[in-house]
């Protein structure tokens, strides 16, 4: 199996030391977006100026980019959250926030986490699966669309939008992962959205103990990274069970052909052609 990681700067310098003190043999690239390939025993990798690198999974392959990914942190935890189905009219809202020593960090990335923009769908399945087979410390929210609904309904009342909503997701997956951990500091990683809803939601933070940061493109944090996977998976499975459940691939089928009598325990009713089918039935 060949799977891909991303290595920075100081990583690809480790990788360059290696060959040299190990005397790794080096075979010619390919092409202009390749930096290196090593073919040596059973070492076979390839390192793209990107920092884009695949390798084979075998275990003199895997022991060399383990070498090279030893993650170095200050913090006894490092979290990161993220959500899914936010974008997805029907479904639930889906929040999930993880919590990885350092040395978790460097598995995780040898088993091909990355950003999950950056893998397949039957990457995402393999990879969350390969995650919960761990013990991986996370606690998840799911917003089923009837509650999900409701709870919009009301913060619309107050003039108040989605961000509002997520920024309290996001804050309550944060706090209940905190809870179940034993640390003197932590890190807390959040893909960016509304920076002033959720450091208002994370105001009861300890401070002294945790580093909140809130980043664009926070799937290149690890922790991030895990969380959305972990996120999109569920959000997967709990559409499944419902289509199950209905006997309706909503992922297929017009929002038009659906019963009224449903629409609200299955889709988002505040997206515009969702509402709109609302007033028309």
């Amino acid at each position: 199996m060949i799977i891909s990681t991303h290595l920075g700067i100081n990583e690809l310098n480790k990788l360059k030391e290696l060959i040299i003190t190990k005397k790794l043999k080096e075979t010619n690239t390919t092409n202009s977006y390749e930096l290196l390939r090593i073919k040596h025993d059973s070492i076979n990798l390839i390192c793209y100026k990107s920092g884009k690198t695949v390798y084979e999974n075998n275990p003199q392959t895997v022991e060399i980019i383990r070498h090279i990914l030893v993650t170095d942190s200050e913090y006894d935890y490092e979290l990161g959250s993220d959500e899914a189905g936010k974008g997805e009219s029907f479904g639930p809202l889906v929040t999930v926030c993880v919590a990885l020593r350092p040395e978790q960090i460097t598995e995780l990335r040898l088993i091909g986490v990355k950003d999950s923009k950056q893998l397949s769908p039957r990457e995402i399945v393999r990879i969350s699966e390969e995650i919960k087979k761990r013990r991986i410390v996370f606690r998840k929210i799911i917003l089923q669309p009837e509650v999900y609904n409701s709870k919009i309904k009301e913060l619309k009342k107050e003039n108040k939008n989605l961000n509002e909503l997520l920024a309290w997701t996001h804050a309550k997956v944060i706090q209940n992962t905190l809870d179940i951990l034993n640390y003197d500091s932590a890190k807390v990683v959040i893909d960016k959205f509304d920076v002033e809803k959720t450091y208002k939601r994370l105001s009861k933070l300890d401070k002294n103990k945790i580093k909140i940061i809130q980043k664009s493109k926070g799937e290149s944090e690890i922790p991030v990274a895990v969380a959305s996977i972990l996120a999109k998976s569920f959000f997967e499975e709990e559409v499944s069970g419902m289509c199950r459940r209905y006997g309706i691939d909503f992922r297929k089928i017009n929002p038009a052909e659906i019963p009224k009598d449903i629409i609200e325990k299955v889709y988002k009713t505040h997206f515009k052609n969702i509402s709109k089918l609302l007033e028309e039935k």
